[in-house]
């Protein structure tokens, strides 16, 4: 404890009486001060013993007693000490009265007490006290460092903590939910910061703030976010009855430390996490399912066990998801080159700037391009819907578009998420559930050394880093998302950045499926060009495929990309592959490719009819919609069943196709459709 005056007076070297607020001796002295100025509170901080003789003051005067007392008082001067038999041959009795009516301690210094001696020993008793808070904080510390490494990890030092502080603690993930707290009864408490949490969330890391003062019987609650990035991955509360101490705010700030080591990991393993979930996710679409589950080990839970969903997720807008990509691959370049030259150089594309910012963001941990769509294009699953085919393109018409853009960048590099603990959230982590009450691990936005800084939200620096950012940002809010809820509920998950592209392997029916949805249907980022203050390139679309088993990821990640595509043709965030049936084929025909090829098709008819040799269009268009059936397509036409048929094998000879075959049949019907 500090030193009081209770401990000045119990000091028998000093022989101090008290003559006034002898209740009152409990008060913590922070300095001991001689002054004779008549009026010395501009100069004092509160907490002071004052230590005077009546120099320059009439201690007889009553009035002049009172007055000089109660401006002490008002600056928060703990006591006075008065010199016996120096001006006065005693203590004054107006001073004495005045301290009474003030409650104010009085204590008499003997002749033979100098003031340095009071003043020294009220030195060294704030230094033995701040010796015993730093020991004690390292004994804290080693506490709660033993604490952060055993198997109960941050749910143990949580419990250090608590005890140390003499009052609760919780810890909040990205999202403001409580996932660990100590004492257990603090729950409900922790409960009620949530929002002050996500607020603090939001700020700049560092951030700290005080929501709740101890008065009124309620605690002192003290905020720190958790986190060495630009955004907070966590967030402290400890609640204690009155302000901390110098001990208990060594045990935070330990607590502070630990924990961020704990959720922030190094760079070598990060990157070596990105490159296992890739190679895991690339040999399930080779068909090498047990080769995956052999290398993955328990990194990913029952994940591989169970039947599972793919989600892919890309920028709603086609044009935005091939910037993106480009930008992308020529950001890697640059960098790759600037690395071999071992010097800093210019970007190769100057389209895509490094942000000035702090890394953070979507890729901001980017290494090596993972290549799922290379892999995809050889193995029969589908390629990059955005930007590495033409019939890609074709697939996802957007009217704004023009199908002839080709481009085949090379996207980065995967980064896996198996959540092993309610906590374990971030842009861009890797961690492995070893029980749903215990927070593990949480990476920073920190970049490597290869990485791509994009993202970081909305305002990213500089008008093309910018653009780019806010493409990708949406597929960073939904990786968080995921990764939250996977991680609350202890589930298992993979979460790969393919360049423009989110890759997703989770359990059927689990927490990261289940948020996945409700952020298509609730976030705004997820919205295709709704997003308040956004274009209308930003956005998302994703396609969720059916649940499958190990053996069939391939599939799965096919079913997603079709999803994907036919979401993005409907203008709708999310379409499972469950419901791809249930709207019509007919609105993909508006794409400009298909139209092309339709009137292509077609031309030969038309420039007969054009001709005045008769009406081949619009036969063949009543002989389809009645499937073959002469005589009621001839009496829609108003001809006789034998000119039908003339007309039909004009059709035939015209085009060089034979209407017997079904194919043939289908595709001039869905010509005419695209056309009409």
């Amino acid at each position: 404890m500090p030193p009081t005056l209770a401990t000045l007076v119990q000091n028998s070297a000093l022989r101090l009486s008290v003559l006034a607020g002898h209740h009152r001796l409990d008060a913590a002295v922070r300095w001991a001060h001689a002054s004779e100025l008549a009026d010395p509170t501009p100069y004092m901080d509160g907490g002071e013993l004052i230590l005077f003789t009546g120099l320059k003051l009439d201690a007889d005067d009553p009035a002049a007693m009172r007055a000089y007392v109660e401006k002490l008082v008002g600056k928060g001067v703990i006591g006075l000490g008065f010199a016996a038999g120096v001006n006065y041959d005693g203590v004054p009795k107006a001073l004495i009265d005045a301290c009474r009516e003030a409650d104010l301690p009085l204590l008499e210094v003997p002749r033979r007490t100098p003031f340095i001696a009071i003043s020294k020993a009220v030195s060294a008793d704030i230094a033995a006290e701040q010796y015993r808070a730093v020991t004690a904080g390292f004994d804290a510390q080693r506490e709660m460092t033993r604490a952060a490494l055993s198997r109960e990890g941050p749910s143990a030092l949580l419990a250090r903590l608590a005890s140390q502080v003499d009052g609760w603690a919780a810890l909040y993930d990205a999202s403001g939910s409580v996932v660990a707290t100590a004492p257990a009864w603090a729950v409900r408490r922790a409960a009620r910061f949530v929002g002050d949490a996500e607020r603090l969330r939001d700020r700049p890391a560092p951030a700290s703030a005080v929501v709740s003062e101890a008065d009124a019987g309620d605690d002192r609650v003290e905020l720190q976010s958790i986190g060495s990035g630009r955004r907070a991955k966590a967030v402290l509360a400890v609640g204690t009855a009155a302000p901390l101490g110098t001990a208990e705010r060594y045990a935070v700030n330990s607590a502070i430390a630990l924990l961020t080591l704990t959720m922030e990991r190094s760079r070598a393993l990060q990157e070596a996490e990105q490159r296992l979930g890739a190679a895991v996710l690339k040999m399930l679409l080779v068909g090498e399912g047990e080769h995956a589950r052999a290398v993955a080990g328990q990194l990913y839970g029952g994940l591989l066990d169970a039947p599972m969903r793919v989600i892919v997720a890309e920028p709603a807008s086609a044009a935005a998801a091939r910037f993106a990509q480009e930008g992308i691959a020529a950001a890697h370049t640059a960098q790759a080159a600037q690395q071999s030259a071992g010097a800093p150089s210019v970007p190769a594309a100057a389209t895509v700037r490094p942000s000035p910012q702090p890394p953070s963001g979507y890729l901001a941990r980017a290494g090596e391009p993972c290549g799922l769509a290379d892999l995809a294009a050889t193995t029969g699953t589908p390629t990059a819907v955005t930007a590495s085919s033409e019939a890609a393109t074709t697939a996802v018409p957007k009217q704004s578009v023009k199908p002839s853009a080709k481009s085949s960048p090379k996207p980065p590099a995967a980064r896996s998420s198996a959540a092993q603990s309610p906590t374990a959230k971030s842009s861009a982590k890797t961690s492995v559930s070893q029980s749903p009450a215990t927070v593990t691990s949480v990476t920073p936005g920190a970049s490597a050394s290869s990485g791509v800084v994009v993202g970081g939200g909305p305002q990213a620096e500089g008008p093309d880093t910018g653009r780019l950012g806010r493409i990708v940002w949406p597929l960073e809010e939904l990786a968080d998302a995921i990764e939250t809820a996977a991680a609350r509920n202890g589930e298992a998950v993979l979460v790969v950045p393919d360049g423009a592209r989110l890759v997703v392997l989770a359990s059927d029916g689990g927490a990261a499926v289940a948020a996945c949805a409700e952020f298509a249907a609730t976030s705004s980022a997820a919205q295709p060009g709704r997003r308040p203050g956004g274009g209308g390139e930003e956005g998302l679309a994703i396609g969720v495929s059916a649940p499958v088993g190990l053996s069939a990821a391939a599939v799965a990640f096919k079913q997603a990309d079709q999803a994907l595509s036919v979401a993005r043709r409907r203008g709708v965030a999310l379409v499972e592959h469950e419901d791809v049936a249930a709207g019509s084929v007919l609105p993909l025909l508006a794409d400009d490719a298909v139209r092309a090829f339709a009137d292509g098709l077609l031309r030969a008819l038309r420039e007969h009819d054009a001709n005045g040799r008769g009406d081949l269009v619009a036969s063949l268009r009543a002989w389809l919609s009645r499937h073959g059936q002469w005589d009621a397509a001839a009496a829609e036409l108003g001809v006789h069943r034998h000119t039908l048929r003339y007309r039909m094998r004009r059709v035939e000879e015209i085009l060089g196709r034979s209407l017997d075959d079904p194919d043939v049949r289908m595709e001039l019907w869905l010509a005419l459709k695209a056309t009409s």
